[in-house]
């Protein structure tokens, strides 16, 4: 949970939680407006985004491996977590929506004004917290497993973490609805489908390399600077949350979330199929 960083005397020493500490999303947050895009009808899975060089007022969004396709759908553009089109999807959607929306689901440090932010917001211009990332895809997941189940939603499926499962049953205390939560259960459902599929540009052949006989729903991010890898995948049954760096903040070449951090990942969900 934490590292020894005062030097040789524990009795001055202290530990930092990067699981609570605030961090570059990189691109961590694309599913959430994916999904709430979907939700909206604003978008379907192959709704064609453009994918070209852009300039916006002056500010110029690439892609990691500074090439374009022209055109994408909507769901590989998620799959490959293309920025261009991330941006020109969130200019759709709307900043101050979207902001308003990280913050409904569970998202504790996107508190300055969504002007502050602009269309980087999307590609790492806000930062998160582990704890809350973990969260909140464990909700979308919970979601979409109480529709699955019952064809209802309750707003009580999105909630941070607990370290301890309360095996008390609350389910008489919730709001049960046909209306749809934040996220309605297809789109949810179109999301995972999107990251079951997940590839990075010029990096294909390193993800498959993966083996797990679980289908895995996973996204990584990687923040400006090398400063921070993450990889959060999900399941009906588990979410794991990974995220790699230093807690000083300091960069290393080669940081990246596909490289650092997802490999962790499946190895821990590994780990959990071995166990049960």
């Amino acid at each position: 949970d934490g590292f020894n960083i005062a030097g040789t005397s524990d009795d001055h020493g202290y530990d930092v939680d990067v699981v609570t500490a605030p961090r570059s999303t990189g691109s961590i947050l694309k599913p959430y407006l994916y999904c709430g895009m979907l939700t909206d009808g604003q978008i379907l899975p192959n709704t064609l985004i453009a994918d070209v060089p852009t300039d916006i007022s002056g500010y110029n969004p690439e892609n990691f491996d500074l090439e374009y396709d022209g055109v994408v759908p909507a769901h590989r553009a998620l799959a490959r977590s293309l920025n261009v089109p991330a941006v020109k999807m969130l200019q759709q959607y709307r900043v101050e929506r979207f902001h308003n929306l990280l913050n409904k689901i569970g998202l504790t440090t996107v508190t300055r004004p969504p002007e502050d932010y602009g269309l980087s917001l999307i590609l790492g211009g806000a930062e998160g917290k582990l704890w809350d990332l973990a969260g909140t895809y464990a909700s979308m997941a919970r979601t979409l497993n109480r529709y699955n189940a019952s064809g209802q939603y309750s707003k009580s499926d999105f909630h941070a973490p607990l370290y301890m499962k309360n095996e008390t049953d609350t389910s008489t205390d919730a709001a049960f609805t046909n209306e749809k939560s934040y996220f309605d259960a297809s789109a949810l459902w179109c999301t995972f489908e999107a990251m079951v599929e997940v590839a990075r540009p010029g990096e294909e052949a390193a993800w498959t390399s993966y083996v797990s006989s679980r289908r895995v729903a996973w996204k990584t991010g990687t923040s400006f600077g090398f400063r921070d890898g993450w990889a959060i995948g999900v399941t009906p049954e588990y979410v794991v949350a990974v995220w790699v760096g230093n807690a000083s903040g300091e960069g290393r070449p080669g940081l990246i979330g596909i490289n650092t951090a997802a490999p962790i990942m499946f190895d821990i969900f590994s780990l959990l199929e071995q166990s049960s």
